[in-house]
């Protein structure tokens, strides 16, 4: 197992390396802070509150397989103003009945809100542990059908955080996924830096445009990567939002895809938490 691991592992780095190489990488990207002028605020949560707003989010409910480990709806709690999704492993499961393994949860807006274009933006701390791979990331209401273009909707990954126990850890990526998950699928990938602040325990805001022309990342206000309609036609439909940890791995069996390490390396008492300080969504004010 500790071969395969291994192999997986390089792998794994042989596609992010040559993702970022045909996909869209920061050298080169004029520097230029979003403008928020542009923007007006529709849909927000601060996360003041005691509880997770109801009226806004719906959690994963009882226990389901989720790659490496599982998804429990009650792994989250709202503290100091944020929003803190939360990853340990339970000997016992989480509950009688449930099997052992890493657990932690999701939470997603769908039949609660969802939009076409506008600029979506998180503040957030991610987890430090081996394995854990926190996204901020927004969903077609209906899923195109396979082999559909980039217009029938999609996965647009704002950004996705396995890389902990990577060689160059303080980094995020991004993905635009569209054509169904079966035989028409297709994708493009988004590698970009974080620098110089630590993700994994500073605060940093990851920004997302989408307009009928393209999709532009920002990563603390400053625009990092472009995805145009000759590279991915942009989706035309609503998309909820959805924010999720999770361990890498398959069918609950934790392993690492990404960097070097175990799984175990976190030990048994490790608890990794996802802090979302805000969610904010922004529409294209009418033009004058």
């Amino acid at each position: 197992m500790d071969i395969l691991q291994s192999f997986i592992s390089f792998i794994m780095s042989i596609v992010a390396f040559f993702a970022s190489l045909f996909g869209i990488t920061v050298p080169g990207i004029e520097k230029e802070t979003v403008d928020m002028s542009k923007f007006e605020l529709v849909w927000a949560d601060e996360f003041d509150g005691s509880e997770l707003d109801a009226t806004k989010w719906n959690t994963t409910g009882n226990t389901s397989v989720r790659r490496g480990g599982y998804w429990n709806g009650n792994m989250l709690e709202l503290r100091d103003g944020n929003l803190v999704i939360f990853s340990k492993y339970f000997e016992n499961g989480y509950k009688e009945g449930d099997p052992a393994g890493w657990y932690t949860t999701a939470v997603n807006s769908r039949g609660k809100f969802d939009q076409t274009f506008g600029y979506f933006e998180t503040r957030c701390i991610l987890p430090a542990g081996v394995g854990q791979w926190s996204a901020f990331w927004l969903n077609s209401t209906v899923y195109p059908p396979d082999g559909a273009d980039g217009s029938y909707g999609g996965e647009l990954d704002i950004f996705e955080g396995p890389y902990y126990n990577y060689d160059d850890p303080d980094r995020v990526f991004g993905a635009i996924h569209w054509g169904g998950y079966g035989d028409g699928h297709q994708s493009i990938s988004v590698t970009y830096q974080i620098d110089p602040v630590d993700p994994y325990h500073s605060y940093n805001t990851y920004g997302f445009e989408w307009n009928e022309n393209e999709y532009i990342y920002y990563v603390n206000g400053e625009k990092t990567a472009v995805v145009t309609k000759d590279r991915a036609i942009p989706s035309l439909v609503d998309h909820y939002i959805i924010l999720s940890t999770e361990f890498s791995g398959a069918d609950g069996d934790a392993f690492t895809t990404y960097g070097i390490g175990d799984m175990d390396d976190n030990g048994k008492d490790y608890r990794g938490e996802f802090i979302v300080d805000y969610v904010r969504v922004y529409q294209y004010k009418p033009a004058e």
